[in-house]
């Protein structure tokens, strides 16, 4: 039967070939049509094989991409929370003492978290946006009362990015819009903010320019002043703010002009007996030099420089901020400068260390310089200089040497000392001088980008005070030792 089809096959499609061997026989013809289909097959399959890889390809093509982990849901958070007391009395409620001068660790007691969410969306045309929400709560204080103290809506942005419009210097840059904490900068050892312009605005930034990037920004924040706050129609008023900063490498350097709307309404106003009058900025001038080289003044670490200049509104010891409830509300004339050396040096295998110096000189920072009393509820005194601060100087040297014991286990010790001195209105002087020192171990875990850390300490701290005040001169000493711990943990 095989034989009856395959001859059958031959005269169909092999009539040339016939033709062409008509001295070979039947048996001969029939094996080498056999040959003929079993090549014809070879080929099939080829193509077989072909059309599968060519599919392949075009799934591949067609099919969505695969995300990367910047288009996942991210989420980011920081907290921090312990115990602590003294000698005498135990466990109890206590207050950071200024960490921002002597330390942080053995020396911050007060419970704080803050979440972070991001979600990246892109399209086929490369073209992404970014949103960006960040919740934050904090307490002054370790304490069970957690539910007492609200949470903040502390940043709600978005990012755009690969713009299509964009070309040129333009062609990487990222438009930034919403409520945020523009370029902010820390030292860690002393949880200090040097610079943080943390209100709603509208920015570009990454513009590429002459081998660097350029940030521009435009911010407004709405300042409640403490003191104005309970009295009606006296919510004093926005600040608004300019900013431009320009990275090259490891230097930065950055300008703002900020001024206030409304500012006369503050100007002066009565508070029960009293009547301030206030010499309140309109506007401010800032400037700020940033260096962070892969070095510390040559040694193995990092450096973390700056040098600081502001004038008006944006002066005062929360130098380069418009956040002016915090520096308090600085006076038309007030002048500020700050210089910062610091950063991380290896010291060895096992050991490194932070370093951080600061360094402020700041005059007129206070606009409420002068202040009448009524006598006899319907006359009122002359106007008289107050007892607020006119002048502040402040120098701070806080060192933190760490040695590792193995992966999760380091021995810590941190020292600060720093001179806080004032001058007020008035001519009253205090002169401060605090000092701590803190040590302990801390295990820690590390797994991916997760850090978690538990702090045990003992901190001894001071700070010895000199008061001259209508020719009279009064000293005072306060110290204390402090058991606790604290942890932490960033993902």
């Amino acid at each position: 039967m095989k034989k009856f089809l395959l001859v059958s096959l031959l005269c169909a499609l092999a009539i040339p070939a016939l033709a062409e061997d008509r001295e070979l026989t039947l048996e001969q013809r029939i094996e080498k049509l056999e040959q003929i289909i079993a090549e014809q097959n070879k080929e099939l399959k080829k193509q077989k094989l072909d059309i599968k890889k060519n599919e392949k390809k075009l799934s591949l093509a067609t099919q969505e991409k695969t995300k990367n982990q910047d288009d996942e849901l991210q989420f980011h958070g920081y907290l921090r929370t312990g115990a602590e007391g003294n000698m005498k009395h135990g466990n109890k409620n206590s207050y950071s003492k200024n960490k921002e001068y002597v330390g942080r660790w053995g020396n911050e007691y007060d419970t704080n978290f803050n979440i972070n969410l991001s979600k990246k969306f892109t399209q086929s045309n490369g073209a992404w946006t970014k949103l960006t929400v960040q919740l934050e709560s904090w307490s002054d204080n370790y304490d069970n009362s957690v539910g007492d103290y609200k949470i903040d809506l502390t940043q709600l942005y978005i990012e755009m990015g690969n713009v299509p419009m964009f070309t040129g210097a333009f062609k990487d840059a990222v438009i930034v819009a919403g409520k945020k904490k523009w370029d902010d900068q820390q030292v860690e050892v002393l949880d200090y903010y040097y610079q943080e312009v943390a209100g709603t605005g509208l920015g570009i930034e990454n513009i590429k320019l002459w081998n660097g990037s350029l940030n521009l920004a435009y911010i407004s924040n709405d300042f409640k002043d403490g003191e104005l706050s309970n009295l009606e129609g006296e919510k004093a008023e926005d600040i608004r703010a300019y900013k431009a900063k320009y990275t090259y490498g490891d230097i930065s350097g950055e300008v703002m002009y900020a001024h206030a709307m409304d500012n006369d309404r503050i100007k002066e106003y009565k508070n029960n007996l009293e009547t301030w009058k206030r010499d309140a900025a309109d506007d401010g001038f800032y400037t700020g030099l940033y260096y962070q080289p892969d070095n510390f003044f040559g040694l193995e670490g990092k450096g973390q420089h700056y040098l600081q200049y502001a004038t008006g509104l944006l002066a005062g010891e929360g130098i380069g901020k418009i956040d002016t409830d915090f520096n308090k509300r600085a006076a038309n004339d007030a002048v500020t400068y700050q210089l910062g050396l610091g950063g991380i040096v290896r010291l060895g295998d096992r050991t490194h260390m932070l370093v951080s110096y600061r360094g402020l000189r700041a005059q007129d920072i206070e606009a409420r310089k002068t202040v009448s009393y009524w006598s006899d509820g319907i006359n009122m005194s002359p106007y008289e200089n107050s007892w607020r601060v006119n002048k502040l100087e402040t120098d701070a040297l806080v060192l933190r040497p760490i040695y590792y014991i193995n992966q999760n286990l380091d021995l810590w010790l941190e020292a600060g000392i720093a001179r806080k001195d004032t001058e007020a209105y008035n001519g009253t002087t205090e002169d401060h001088l605090l000092y701590k020192i803190s040590a302990g171990p801390q295990l820690k875990y590390y797994v991916g980008n997760a850090e978690t850390s538990l702090r045990l300490f003992v901190t001894y701290i001071g700070d010895k005070t000199e008061r001259r005040e209508n020719g009279v001169t009064t000293k005072s000493t306060v110290e204390d030792v402090i058991t606790g711990f604290q942890v932490s943990a960033w993902w």
